[in-house]
């Protein structure tokens, strides 16, 4: 099904929040005046009529609504809406408020619902298909709940829509934030007792909704789609009692004659489907507390080595970091304490021709003659006491790791503070771009992309620490070209990167460009936002270009020049004309998990990045680039992503 940006419905009215605002008349009219010919269906928030605009066939949704309520803010309303838009979604085009009369105007999916399909007579629901089914609407629903913060409450198979093609589509989500009448609609709560298969009975006594019960409904639609049966059959049993015992001994004695439905026998790998039939159990027979979040069924369904288990605990895709990271036994020293006199003695009184690239890194000379590198902290006044400092410099040296450049030792004589590095001749910048630019051939690009893979996962997820500025000129690199991060901040941040940027931003052009988006608004690192620095990282390993180039006074990030290339690359499988000219040859299986990696770290919102030991294994060939990167991804590579909208359809 093609897909299309916001702003491609002319006529009607306005747009605004890059949604269509479009009056009554104009959609009573799309629908003849909401004839029941239209009527597609009904739910607990309104009448579903099919309509045309523009040309196109579209839902409109009419809302129910209640007198006596207060107006809300609209600016809210459509920021809201701008955030429910992900491809396993159902789109909302536009919408229209009159007084009374609210509509929501959403893309009209052809094929019907899972409900039709799986209880038809001409069922073509195959197991690949029911698999990818489950797989995509639980990245939907994760959308919803961590990105949109938005519980669903009526997730069933009536409310999964199928394109053309049979891929989902979610629909009906709860929209309460959007139009306040809709927060007083009881549409689950009036038909829980007793009828609806789908309602959490944890949640019925208490008539209350969560995350946790629209998981417990989407077990509900995995049994539908393991088994073939309705919610409800016979006189009074449903597939919730029915499924109990024969689910259990399914799982103990790895036989699944018995529960799958028949239309599939012979057709599914029995792997994947003991995962689906576990992560069902998980999500319908334990109590809410012990019942996986969206995220780790999808690592479930997806990953037939993950133990369900482990994902319950860890989350996620489950990695050994000791086996990933090759940690050995470290052993740590404490930092030494250097006078300044001392200090600037071995660097001839920090003069520039020991000055080491841009900043104020200076190349040292020790008495015993070892050379290290000498870093002049910025002087904000003093921010951390004595002793705080050296908390913190004991912090730092005991980060020892053979892809984490190790601080040797410190000086803090008043507003004197000075890092202690040791020291490394080349920086991957410099390698890359720099005067002492080299072509670097393909495995050692490889063996640089994986040793700083290590050193930034070693960091988030062995030593719980955010780096902040990951660039090519924090990765060093000795003259084997193995690679070190450096420049790890400090805990207490007298070192955080925009209290120098705002001063400094004309001399550290490219710095931004490396920076996530969440990250240059909110002045605030994650994890997440180191993540996508590292993926501009590999976009330069792999094209060779600089994070942001001037041509003729223009300035391009390499993030926004790549992305539709990359686009048209992954569609016909050929990326010659995104790969670094100078490279004369490379593994083409090693460049592929490379290139998705890039893309995962930039291109995804933040929420949906891999950690950073995921893209260890996946550069390493350990992991399938599938747990990192789905086709569906690739609508986040759009023209001038991913500054302007982190997901335009086209």
């Amino acid at each position: 099904m093609a897909f299309c940006s916001w702003g491609c419905f002319g006529g009607g009215g306005d747009t605004r929040g890059g949604l269509r605002k479009y009056s009554y008349k104009k959609l009573s009219e799309a629908t003849k005046s909401f004839t029941y010919d239209n009527l597609l269906g009904s739910g607990g928030f309104g009448d579903v009529f099919k309509g045309s605009l523009d040309g196109k066939v579209v839902a409109i949704k009419k809302l129910k609504y209640k007198k006596d309520e207060e107006p809300q803010n609209k600016v809210e309303e459509i920021e809201y809406l701008k955030k429910v838009n992900h491809p396993c979604l159902v789109e909302l085009i536009g919408y229209c408020d009159e007084g009374a009369n609210k509509l929501l105007v959403l893309e009209f999916v052809p094929n019907g619902t899972l409900r039709h399909h799986l209880n038809g007579k001409d069922n073509k629901l195959d197991w690949q298909r029911r698999r990818n089914i489950a797989i995509q609407s639980a990245y939907g629903l994760q959308h919803l709940h961590e990105i949109c913060k938005i519980i669903h409450r009526d997730i069933k198979a009536d409310n999964i829509l199928l394109t053309s093609n049979f891929e989902p589509k979610v629909a009906d989500f709860s929209l309460a934030k959007f139009l306040p009448n809709i927060g007083n609609v009881s549409h689950i709560t009036s038909v829980l007792r007793g009828t609806n298969v789908y309602a959490d009975p944890e949640f019925i006594e208490i008539q209350r909704v969560s995350e946790k019960s629209d998981v417990y409904s989407f077990g509900v639609v995995l049994l539908e789609l393991i088994t073939g049966k309705p919610p409800l059959f016979g006189d009074s049993d449903n597939i919730v009692n029915w499924a109990k015992s024969r689910i259990e001994e399914a799982l103990i004695n790895k036989i699944y004659t018995d529960f799958v439905d028949p239309i599939l026998q012979g057709d599914y790998d029995d792997t994947q489907m003991e995962r689906m039939i576990q992560c069902a159990e998980a999500c319908v027979y334990r109590p809410s507390v012990s019942r996986p979040n969206m995220e780790q069924i999808i690592a479930i369904l997806k990953n037939p080595n993950l133990s369900i288990e482990t994902s319950l605990h860890v989350g996620g895709v489950h990695i050994d970091l000791q086996s990933a990271l090759d940690i050995k036994n470290m052993q740590t020293t404490p930092p030494k304490i250097f006078s300044f006199e001392e200090l600037a003695e071995s660097t001839c009184s920090f003069s520039n021709n020991n000055l080491l690239g841009v900043g104020t890194v200076y190349k040292g000379s020790l008495i015993n003659n070892e050379i290290v590198a000498i870093k002049k902290l910025e002087y904000l006044g003093v921010e951390l006491s004595t002793s705080e400092f050296q908390e913190e410099m004991n912090a730092i040296s005991s980060i020892c790791y053979q892809h984490i450049v190790k601080l040797i030792g410190y000086c803090n004589e008043e507003s004197n503070r000075l890092l202690v590095y040791e020291f490394f001749p080349y920086s991957l910048r410099s390698r890359l771009h720099g005067k002492n630019k080299v072509t670097i051939n393909w495995s050692t690009r490889m063996k640089i992309a994986i040793g700083s893979a290590k050193g930034l996962a070693f960091l988030h997820e062995y030593c719980k620490v955010i780096h902040g500025n990951i660039k090519v000129n924090n990765i060093l690199l000795d003259e084997s070209f193995e690679p070190k991060i450096s420049d790890c901040r400090l805990a207490k941040e007298n070192l955080h990167p925009f209290r120098s940027y705002n001063s400094a931003v004309d001399s550290l052009k490219g710095t931004l460009c490396c920076l996530a988006p969440e990250y240059i608004k909110d002045k605030q690192p994650t994890d997440k936002s180191d993540v996508f620095s590292f993926g501009i990282v590999l976009l330069e390993l792999i094209t060779g270009k600089q994070a942001v180039e001037n041509k003729d006074g223009v300035d391009t990030n390499l993030s926004i020049w790549v992305a539709p290339r990359l686009r048209k690359a992954l569609m016909i499988n050929n990326y010659s004309n995104i790969i670094d000219e100078e490279l004369k040859g490379y593994n083409e299986d090693e460049m592929i998990r490379m290139i998705y990696c890039a893309a995962s770290c930039v291109y995804k919102l933040a929420n949906y990045r891999p950690r950073m030991s995921q893209i260890v294994e996946v550069l390493r060939g350990n992991l399938e680039v599938e747990n990192i990167w789905l086709s569906i991804d690739s609508t986040y590579l759009c023209d001038g992503a991913p500054y302007t909208r982190p997901y335009t359809r086209n």
